[in-house]
């Protein structure tokens, strides 16, 4: 009897990194809509939240994994706003590579945090990652004033790379609808007052297209991925979910050319082909750089 295929982890990963690098185009079209982004950040999560609020409820033995979920949803709250904020502020291209840091960051943060000892091909393929950013993100290509921006959109990199490394591995393993509800919660909780703090003037997109644009970053580039991603990173190893996520920047990139009309010069193609590079690069843990850490 012949079993069913089956699709491994870094599969699932893969296609979640393919769906998350469209949210900068939906936030874009969002913000051509007139759209701030507070109220964009928000979009991009409530209409998960309410569908996962039914699976809110949670047994008292998973209760303090549903909490380090919420405090994760919280600091992605926070960090997403500070990327969309970055996207209106900042050259995008600039924002989008700023973002896309992450494996880099996460590479770092699982070998100084989670004591998860990097190969020597993770370091290699985190490096060509870090050069890609450093060849789009010029200094004198920003306008005037814009520092705080680029510094608030460093938090966006950072808290995602803390969520790689955990969800590849969480301390208690729970539904994944039940993470859901609870990660999109945390996002909520910030993103909902700050947009009360900030009373925008418009809130909802005046056209077919910005109701679109609502439903693609809410769905399309948010819950689906999220859902991907959090069943396939436990089945892969955090290396690989990290530097699977430089995928992302090759496809928001790419639909920003293509669909967007904006112009991609050499250094960004070229980042773009370190990326693709560092993705070929097979990452293996039998040659860590280190046998143990100290402290």
């Amino acid at each position: 009897m012949n079993s069913k295929p089956t699709i491994n982890g870094q599969s699932l990963v893969v296609m979640a990194a393919f769906f998350y690098g469209l949210n900068p185009f939906f936030a874009q079209l969002l913000f051509k809509e007139g759209l701030g982004a507070e109220i964009v950040s928000l979009y991009r999560f409530i209409l998960p939240a309410i569908f996962f609020a039914f699976f809110l409820r949670t047994p008292q033995a998973n209760r303090s994994e549903a909490l380090r979920t919420l405090l994760l949803g919280v600091a992605s709250g926070i960090s997403i706003f500070s990327y969309f904020h970055a996207l209106e502020t900042i050259p995008a291209a600039t924002a989008i590579l700023i973002y896309y840091t992450y494996p880099v960051f996460s590479v770092l943060i699982g070998w100084a945090v989670f004591r998860r000892i990097p190969s020597q091909n993770s370091l290699i393929s985190a490096g060509l990652v870090a050069i890609a950013a450093s060849l789009a993100v010029r200094p004198e290509t920003l306008p005037a004033g814009v520092l705080f921006s680029v510094a608030t959109c460093f938090l966006a990199p950072l808290v995602v790379a803390t969520q790689v490394q955990y969800l590849s591995n969480p301390k208690t393993h729970i539904p994944i609808t039940n993470r859901m509800a609870w990660i999109t919660t945390g996002h909520i909780m910030v993103l909902l007052p700050i947009a009360i703090w900030i009373k925008p003037e418009q809130i909802l997109p005046g056209s077919l297209t910005g109701l679109i644009s609502v439903v693609g970053i809410a769905l399309v580039a948010a819950a689906i991925p999220q859902v991907l991603f959090m069943v396939g990173a436990p089945k892969s190893c955090a290396d690989k979910n990290a530097l699977t996520g430089s995928l992302e920047l090759v496809v928001a990139m790419l639909a920003g050319a293509v669909l967007l009309g904006e112009n991609l010069d050499r250094l960004e193609i070229t980042a773009m082909a370190l990326i693709v590079l560092a993705l070929f690069i097979k990452q293996v843990e039998s040659k860590p750089v280190a046998k143990t850490l100290v402290g």
